[in-house]
């Protein structure tokens, strides 16, 4: 069956809301992308061209002709950025920043993935089964992965072996992330034999790395590592079983910012759009970043964010009351809006992988070098790609630590929320040593705020500030913070056996204070 069809009564209902605020045009979601008949589509492989642009699209959505910059506010700005701590939503009308989670927000993450990502994979894979092109299909396979992954973080457990079917049953997160790796390895496996012959694939539609399948390899090796790496709580065989799968592949992972998984022809950042033009700036810096910056005096400060009128980083704190919000927004100049015009779309970048190698080899895992060498190199990455000076002398602090919280507008203080110090020391114990690693690891990601969230709650690296209000009525723990996100209300009605057979999943509430499969470290360490 269709999946357009299996997920009509979703986006129906998407479609029909219209929430407060800045949410003019957020389900304005039937374009046609193209503009062209179908017939022109079928000439010269545009068709399949067309099609595997929409996958690169939707690993990270954003203004396209088809999705618009307000898509993205939902999915990710209103969700993973802010509980990350990356963001502050100034919004007058929304608790999702102090966990009272809105449905009108985190479906989106599960209608959009579904109906642009795996939809557009299912056409994708027919039209290339049809036309022999084994290897443009496991090119796109690997851009499934990357997509559906950010919906599982989400959600859980999802609909991806059933889907498409009569009844889309939903897989246990395990069984979701076993064939993740599976696929990635039989892509990897065929990719590999393509880049050894120096071939090309897709050259005049892809907008990542041109065709060059060298490049691809070694991403689909490094987001195989990031899986790999997610589930090591869970089932550490067979995350150390993939994680050196990928370092010993004969290409390798991506070592270098000129590998980075960048997305060309984007315009703007969503988070420009955001901050400058919806309703007088609906996105401020966060204030954990703001303390982790200001702490470390990081030289990559005044990229991530500007300073206020004072010339000083200055953020918003998650979970201010309602009545308070409208006082953050930019116009009062007295909190630090994001850089964004000079943000990439990066799906991954090189100091992740530097970083997810330096846990590994903190392990013992066969990483190719030290976890100090890595957790080194993935800060110098980040400094290179972020354009800034001063990488020895950071590395070399052995005294700053995250800053306390000082709300420059209203009263929502707070303590500094770690020691947790620069320079490696070898003398520290294990976790100590990880805390450094997640804490740089999620200074380097940003602005990959799904990818951020979902470490976050596997290591709980770094400690972030705690809302000023918890608004979930008991259902988020205030220092654990929200582990999941709720399934959309509407798949209760209009796929009552999947919702059911996710929760059972699930083992437990639907609720954002339910630990997913791989969110399996201990508290208190």
């Amino acid at each position: 069956m269709d999946m357009k069809h299996i997920f009509k009564a979703i986006i129906t209902l998407a479609a029909a809301t219209t929430l407060a605020s800045c949410t003019k045009g957020f389900e304005n979601i039937n374009k046609d992308q193209y503009g062209v008949s179908d017939e022109q589509m079928a000439q010269d492989g545009l068709a399949l061209g067309g099609m595997f642009q929409q996958l690169e699209r939707s690993v990270i959505i954003f203004r396209d002709g088809t999705y618009l910059d307000s898509d993205y506010q939902i999915m990710y700005n209103l969700c993973a950025e802010t509980w990350c701590g990356y963001m502050a939503p100034t919004l007058s009308d929304g608790h999702n920043a102090g966990w009272d989670v809105n449905d009108g927000w985190h479906r989106r993450m599960f209608t959009v993935k579904y109906e642009y990502g795996m939809g557009g994979y299912q056409d994708f894979e027919k039209e290339a089964l049809e036309l022999n092109m084994v290897n443009e299909l496991a090119l796109a396979k690997v851009l499934k992965v990357a997509t559906m992954h950010q919906v599982a973080d989400y959600y859980g457990p999802i609909a991806y072996s059933h889907f498409g079917e009569l009844t889309n049953l939903y897989d246990p997160l395990d069984e979701v992330y076993a064939q993740f790796l599976s696929e990635l390895d039989e892509s990897i496996a065929i990719l590999e034999k393509v880049a050894a012959s120096g071939s090309k694939l897709l050259e005049d539609y892809d907008l990542v790395y041109g065709g060059d399948t060298a490049a691809w390899v070694r991403f689909a090796n490094s987001l195989r590592l990031r899986l790999a790496m997610r589930i090591r709580y869970a089932d550490a065989a067979l995350a150390r079983t993939e994680a050196e799968k990928s370092i010993a592949s004969p290409f390798g992972v991506i070592v270098a910012n000129s590998g980075n998984a960048v997305m060309s022809g984007v315009g703007h950042h969503p988070i420009y759009e955001i901050n400058t033009n919806f309703n007088d700036a609906d996105t401020q810096l966060g204030a954990s970043l703001e303390v982790y910056l200001n702490g470390y005096n990081d030289p990559r400060m005044f990229k991530y964010a500007k300073p206020a009128s004072d010339g000083k980083l200055h953020g918003v704190r998650p979970g201010i009351a309602p009545s308070t919000w409208t006082n953050y927004k930019n116009t009062a100049n007295k909190v630090s809006a994001p850089n964004a015009s000079i943000y990439n779309i990066c799906w991954l970048n090189a100091a992740e992988v530097a970083f997810l190698r330096a846990e590994g080899a903190l392990l013992g895992w066969s990483m190719g070098g030290t976890a100090k060498e890595f957790y080194e190199e993935g800060i110098k990455l980040s400094f290179e790609e972020w354009g800034v000076e001063g990488a020895a002398s950071y590395l070399a602090n052995t005294t700053a630590v995250p800053a306390a919280y000082k709300d420059n507008v209203g009263r929502a203080h707070a303590n500094a929320p770690s020691t947790v110090t620069i320079a490696w020391n070898e003398a520290l114990s294990e976790e100590k040593k990880l805390e450094k690693i997640g804490t740089q690891k999620w200074l380097a990601l940003f602005p990959n705020s799904c990818e951020a969230w979902a470490e976050y709650r596997r290591l709980h690296y770094p400690v972030l500030i705690t809302p000023a209000n918890n608004f979930s009525n008991g259902v988020v723990n205030t220092d654990q913070g929200i582990r999941r996100v709720p399934y959309p209300v509407s798949e209760q009605s209009d796929n009552a056996a999947g919702y059911a057979s996710g929760v059972e999943a699930l083992g437990g509430n639907d609720n954002a204070g339910t630990r997913l499969w791989w969110d399996q470290k201990p508290f208190n360490n």
